[in-house]
């Protein structure tokens, strides 16, 4: 009886295709069954309610265009979600800061159009630096003359070098084709002398060759690992210099001053603008809880098949992680290039671990929350102030991050097991108050990883079904400039359109670039009618 089943929808797909129009094709078995309602009609159908579809699909309404979002999961905003803790503060689980205007304009002209404001990354006071051997020092990152932690000088100028060296290397990068083939600039380093050269190593690779000081190299490691998710052998030197230049260097895709990547945080949370978009689109437009697992088109149209509901559309914008195309159903197949490539960008791993404290003690003791750790016995390397702006001291909240194959290790131990250890590492290296968490504030129950209330809260995007990783994929050497895959990342195939942060130039792996590649989306799906 299998048999005969799979024969027969072999054969309806066969006639739907020869058919050559839209109408046979909405017969498609899938998971909405046969009594169910026919397909919604719309202009255009977004898959994915992370930042990347719900900016193509705001942008569609104002275009007056129809438009419906078909969403995985439960809730809007994708890898960005706010909750609440008991006495109302927000926190993020997921995407927490933006930049100004002129460096992430198209999620700060979001905001702007949505009303939604920001505040200040507290981040005055001294940092804390954990060496190889366990060591604790302090260290003023603000300090012009000697921003560095407390290593050797050799150690200092390594880093500094290294950095440097990274930075005019990403300067030649095309960034709509870092698959380009550009001579880098005459730099005293040992290495690749293009950029398609740069693609055949990886990061560590690189580190190896360039950096002579045990400790300088642990430090940029740790702090590459913790951008990605993975290791840096695991990534490649070209995809490195490609996110840079999309930040425009180094320390503004790690910074919190003025103009860097983490200089704001969104007041009221980071899923605001997706909450209100959402609102604005309505609820006959936004679908949750509804997983897509086929996409059939012909010249006429495409049907975009989800477990809930059903919808005929113009064109689809797929704007869900690379790797997560791999499991919608195409029809007629994906070009192999395509295919292929979506096989070939990972997402790495990264626990995100909150601690509420009744305030932020360690203001009032001049520090600034910022930690970072390179000894190898640690978990975390790195912390950061996470509670509200610097006028606001309670509660206190704490950000500790666990990344690459250390976020794996962790994922092997109980969630008790997990918070000892994080309490642990935060007595080391801020004292034993870092060890009285709150009684009084506590963060929500948010199954798997938080069964119940408490003042210690983890999450792990890769946990997530529809998510499975970190903020962003991170190809490894050979990838990017293999013939036919970097173009395949936006390259649409007939009425299908792709976006989400995987496909964006500026910046990457963040929520303003999910939204650039959104409007990029909408942009083209008008253009072709």
């Amino acid at each position: 009886m299998a048999e005969i089943k799979t024969n027969r929808r072999q054969f309806l797909t066969t006639a739907a295709l020869a058919a050559g129009g839209i109408g046979p094709l909405l017969a498609q078995p899938g998971r909405v069954e046969a009594d169910s309602p026919p397909p919604l009609e719309a202009d255009f159908c977004v898959v994915g309610a992370g930042y990347a579809g719900l900016a193509a699909a705001y942008r569609l309404h104002q275009q007056q265009r129809s438009v419906v979002v078909l969403e995985a999961g439960p809730q809007v905003g994708g890898r960005v979600w706010t909750k609440h803790l008991s006495d109302g503060t927000p926190f993020e689980i997921g995407g927490a800061w933006v930049a100004d205007f002129e460096h992430q304009p198209n999620i700060r002209q979001l905001m702007k159009e949505l009303g939604v404001g920001v505040y200040r990354q507290p981040d005055s006071g001294i940092n804390v630096f954990v060496d190889a051997n366990g060591q604790v020092s302090q260290y003023d990152a603000h300090d012009p003359v000697d921003p560095l932690p407390a290593i050797s000088l050799a150690g200092k100028v390594d880093l500094a070098a290294a950095v440097f060296n990274l930075d005019q290397m990403s300067t030649v990068i095309h960034p709509d084709s870092p698959w380009d083939d550009v001579a880098f600039p005459p730099l005293l380093i040992v290495g690749p002398k293009t950029t398609r050269e740069a693609d055949t190593i990886s990061i560590d690779t690189w580190i190896d060759l360039n950096m002579h000081v045990p400790a300088a190299k642990a430090i940029l490691q740790t702090a590459l690992s913790g951008v990605f998710g993975l290791e840096t052998w695991a990534v490649s030197l070209l995809h490195l210099l490609a996110f840079l230049k999309s930040f425009g260097g180094f320390i503004n895709s790690i910074g919190t001053g003025k103009g860097q990547a983490d200089e704001f945080r969104v007041r009221g949370g980071a899923q605001r603008m997706a909450k209100r978009i959402a609102d604005i689109l309505g609820p006959q437009a936004v679908y949750r809880n509804s997983p897509v697992h086929q996409i059939t088109q012909d010249a006429n149209g495409v049907v975009v098949t989800s477990d809930t509901v059903s919808v005929h559309a113009r064109r689809v914008i797929v704007a869900i992680p690379t790797a997560l195309t791999n499991f919608i159903r195409f029809l007629p197949i994906l070009p192999p290039d395509r295919a292929q490539l979506q096989q070939r960008f990972p997402q790495g791993s990264v626990w995100k671990i909150w601690l509420a404290y009744d305030e932020a003690f360690w203001r009032k003791q001049g520090l600034s929350g910022e930690t970072v750790s390179i000894d190898p016995d640690d978990f975390v390397p790195n912390t950061r102030d996470a509670g509200l702006d610097a006028a606001h001291n309670q509660p206190g909240l704490l950000n500790a991050f666990v990344a690459g194959d250390k976020a794996r290790e962790f994922n092997q131990f109980s969630r008790a097991q997990r918070k000892a250890r994080i309490i642990q590492e935060m007595v080391h290296r801020f004292g034993n108050q870092a060890g009285q968490l709150s009684t009084q504030v506590l963060f929500p129950a948010v199954p798997p990883t938080n069964p119940e209330p408490d003042s210690y809260f983890e999450y792990n995007w890769s946990i997530a079904e529809w998510a499975r990783g970190d903020f962003a994929a991170a190809p490894g050497p050979g990838v990017i400039t293999c013939f036919g895959f970097g173009p395949a990342i936006r390259a649409p195939f007939m009425r299908i359109h792709w976006a989400g942060v995987d496909t964006t130039t500026f910046p990457y792996a963040s929520f303003s670039g999910a939204a650039q590649s959104g409007e990029r989306a909408a942009a083209e799906v008008l253009a072709a009618g």
